[in-house]
């Protein structure tokens, strides 16, 4: 049976699918009169694709705003990503690393680096790299600049530059001799002669060891490895890997071979194309390269969670953007892309972007409001004043206050608007994305004492929390129903640990709390001192009324806290300071994952 695989494009897909539907002729002669009415109208653009919005009324200022405002945010934003990326597959790229470092040091003779005879394994890591191929190659070139770092030999073979045996060698010899020649550059013009003539020598391992023999001349060559990246191990024709193996496996024992295979399915996948008289020479030790999942979950805490001055995704769009990476593809590049187009709709198309200059970070590291650079346009003034949530803003200011004045001026003066309720709405704004992310680190924080059955990761937290109210969400309510239960000792472990997070946020303004008459360091405090003294009562004037020690303990006790058919020492005062804990607790998480669109 031949091989009819074919490599897959860059730009192909094995989940997704793309449809030209041509109109027909009727449509298509309409199309072109609408075309020849509205070529006359052409919108003023600018460099970069940026145009005039608002009918062409946008002024040139505000709309060189939102270019700089969208590089001044992608640029950071896009390397912050690739920094998460690196960060998270660093540990298995580093495993791999180790690997190649350590193996065949258990085999080596002090003479001339040579291995004990006979030997025939030959060390093997088996990578698997997720099943989206096209994050394959960013992957294994950061393996192979690692490894390169490292001092070894390293060459990156692609299945679609090896369809034989010939032109595999071929390509895994050219890599490996030049990175040789670059490394003996120093010792000489001589043996850069020599390597011009050996081009000549045809393509095999005889060549490789007679190389290897010059380039082990020298002090501490023994430590590298020559190492044989398998990019895509499932694209190999399996008649070729199985004769590479034979073949590599014979020179093992005097030149350090290393196999790097990198898998995109299954262990499995080895041992249909692999003959097992070939596996039974590899020495396989297996690693787990691309952790994509682990990968969003820390893109969108840092993006999502943390960083949301700029980039914010409602419910509806962040779960078509989550289902697109889990259900189709897992595809960390895939996912960047939809967020550099998700920016650059924001900037391109709102003419309300421009608010985004209000907001910077200061040193510290929290929002703060600062002036808007330009003149806003009637046009965009009366688009903020369109917005739901600032006629909320303003309708919830009449009600409280009572200045009608004030309500006036914000529909009628579009300076008032701009220098007196604009930073006051942004003002919430920043406050309430503090207190969310203290929020999420607090469920966190709750989840790591709770069954890992409940345990949810960052990304379904961030849904839970965007989509529905606190004490709607039935993950909020199952947690809350296992903090409940707990004793005495693990809530304070849990109260130690949320103070621990509440002080390392050190958020200036507690706005978002302090609306909802929840002051979250106070109630921190007192919470602490009920649980260390719960016979004092919370509220003075309950003083003089007392309950008994203890009594009788019915069903519903048992079943609320089962810890009770074990433990009878507990008293009332602890079991109603324990309640009063949790409750206490779940106002500030209801207070910090309020939803945006009801109460800022």
């Amino acid at each position: 049976m031949t091989d009819t695989y074919k490599p897959m494009d860059a730009f192909d897909s094995m989940t997704e699918s793309t449809f030209i539907l041509k109109p027909p002729a009727q449509q298509q002669a309409a199309a072109k009169k609408t075309a020849s009415k509205s070529s006359s109208i052409k919108p003023i653009s600018a460099d970069g694709g940026f145009t005039r919005l608002l009918q062409g009324k946008e002024s040139s200022e505000s709309m060189e705003l939102r270019r700089r405002l969208f590089s001044e945010m992608w640029e950071p934003l896009e390397k912050l990503l690739v920094d998460t990326e690196q960060h998270v597959n660093q540990m298995g790229v580093s495993e791999v690393c180790s690997y190649v470092d350590s193996s065949y040091t258990r085999v080596e003779s002090v003479e001339k680096g040579q291995l004990d005879q006979p030997f025939t394994e030959m060390s093997t890591a088996v990578a698997f790299a997720g099943v989206n191929t096209g994050d394959h190659s960013k992957l294994f070139g950061s393996l192979q600049e690692q490894l390169v770092t490292g001092g070894h030999h390293v060459a990156l073979l692609e299945s679609q530059y090896c369809t034989s045996l010939a032109c595999m060698l071929k390509s895994m010899l050219e890599q490996i001799l030049a990175s040789l020649e670059v490394s003996q550059s120093s010792k000489g013009s001589g043996r850069q002669a020599a390597a011009g003539s050996a081009k000549t020598i045809a393509y095999d391992m005889g060549l490789l060891k007679l190389w290897w023999d010059e380039a082990s001349a020298g002090a501490g060559a023994s430590a590298n490895r020559v190492v044989v990246i398998l990019q895509d191990f499932e694209g190999f024709a399996p008649m070729v890997v199985d004769d590479f193996v034979r073949i590599a496996t014979s020179y093992c024992h005097s030149v350090p071979i290393v196999v790097v295979l990198g898998l995109a399915t299954s262990y499995e996948s080895i041992h249909q194309s692999l003959s097992k008289a070939s596996i039974s020479m590899l020495n396989v030790e297996k690693f787990n390269l691309q952790r994509s999942k682990q990968c969003i979950d820390a893109a969108i805490r840092r993006v999502l969670v943390e960083a949301t001055d700029t980039l914010s995704f409602g419910a509806e769009a962040y779960k078509s953007l989550l289902d697109q990476f889990l259900l189709y593809n897992f595809s960390i590049t895939g996912f960047v892309k939809k967020l550099k187009f998700a920016a650059m709709d924001f900037f391109y198309a709102q003419p309300l972007s421009v608010l985004a200059s209000m907001l910077k970070r200061s040193a510290s590291g929290a929002l703060a409001v600062v002036g808007c650079p330009i003149r806003l346009s009637p046009e965009q003034l009366e688009l903020v004043r369109m917005q739901k949530s600032v006629q909320r803003f303003l309708e919830q200011q009449l009600e409280e206050t009572g200045d009608s004045q004030h309500f006036r001026l914000a529909l009628s003066s579009d300076e008032y608007m701009q220098n007196s309720v604009l930073p006051q709405l942004l003002r919430r704004l920043a406050s309430f994305r503090a207190g969310y992310c203290l929020g999420i680190d607090l469920v966190v924080a709750l989840q790591d004492v709770v069954p890992e059955s409940l345990q949810k990761p960052i990304r379904t937290l961030h849904y839970y929390a965007i989509s529905q109210r606190f004490d709607d969400c039935m993950h909020w309510k199952a947690l809350s129903a296992v903090m409940r239960r707990m004793k005495a000792p693990d809530m304070d472990r849990l109260l130690a640990r949320i103070n621990a997070i509440v002080e390392a946020a050190a958020i200036p303004d507690w706005d978002f709390a302090t609306k909802n008459e929840v002051d979250i360091p106070l109630l921190l405090q007192q919470t602490g001192e009920l649980l260390a003294n719960p016979e004092q009562p919370a509220n003075p004037a309950d003083a003089g009324a007392a309950e008994p020690a203890k009594r009788v303990r019915t069903r519903t006790d048992m079943e609320n806290r089962p810890f009770l058919l074990f433990d009878n020492n507990s008293s009332d005062h602890m079991l109603k300071a324990l309640d009063q804990c949790c409750a206490n607790i779940e106002a500030i998480l209801r207070v910090s994952l309020a939803l945006v669109g009801h109460d800022v």
